[in-house]
């Protein structure tokens, strides 16, 4: 639910040119602090989850058009800086696959990252409090979920005015660069207009999320547990027991 579907041309340039450069600057000083070791043990996995959190956006939960990201378990088992790599080459492969635009993976990668990032240190800070597997991975994956969606719904808002301005033009591309106008009397109403729609936009997002997370948080909760039972160290939860 926290993926931007809009395709290519929708946002504005001045928002997802700088969503690559921060996704660029992201991960340059991630992979700073991430060991070459541990990226090459661990890359087998990085491909792992990566096909899974492909396999889950392709698998579409009706009737509330939710598609399970997998991305806060995918955070718990490669932490903050692997989950990085992981949501950008996923996101270069839905967009290929059409499932958002060219334009929109940077922003689409921050967002995932986020969720992941999230899901991994709130994991680990409820374990340390409750020592209750299923519900940490509950809390964590809905709450991470909540966080990614309303960061989601942010970035849609931030391009509103630019929808309007699509509707009124004809055969531009989607590297150019709209010039503000006059505004005129119809201007205001347009912006009546844009805000209704964002507000629709909304009040739909949010209630099919809140299933939406609660489904993404009992699977979750299922796979941490069948992960503990079969490889417990993949979790990393021995060294905070002690």
């Amino acid at each position: 639910m926290s993926h931007i579907h809009l395709p290519d041309g929708v946002l504005p340039v001045w928002l997802w040119v700088p969503g690559f450069i921060a996704a660029m600057l992201v991960a340059a000083v991630l992979f700073r602090f991430t060991k070459k070791e541990a990226l090459s043990r661990r890359f087998p996995l990085l491909g792992m989850m990566a096909a899974a959190m492909v396999l889950g956006a392709s698998v579409e939960v009706v009737p509330i058009a939710y598609h399970v990201n997998l991305t806060v378990i995918s955070g718990i088992l490669l932490g903050p800086s692997l989950i990085f790599l992981a949501t950008f080459v996923v996101n270069v492969i839905l967009a290929l696959f059409g499932h958002g635009g060219i334009t929109v993976i940077g922003l689409n990668t921050l967002i995932l990252s986020i969720e992941g990032v999230f899901g991994y240190f709130l994991f680990h800070l409820f374990w340390q409090v409750s020592k209750r597997l299923i519900l940490t991975t509950f809390i964590a994956t809905f709450l991470a979920l909540v966080f990614s969606t309303f960061a989601m719904i942010g970035v849609v808002s931030l391009g509103t005015s630019h929808y309007e301005e699509l509707i009124h033009h004809e055969g531009e591309g989607i590297f150019e660069f709209h010039l503000l106008k006059d505004k005129g009397p119809h201007h205001e109403e347009e912006t009546k207009k844009t805000e209704i729609h964002l507000g629709r936009f909304i009040a739909i997002v949010l209630p099919l999320g809140f299933i939406g997370w609660i489904l993404e948080g009992v699977i979750t909760a299922l796979i941490t547990r069948y992960i503990h039972r079969l490889r417990p160290d993949l979790l990393h939860l021995e060294k905070e027991s002690q």
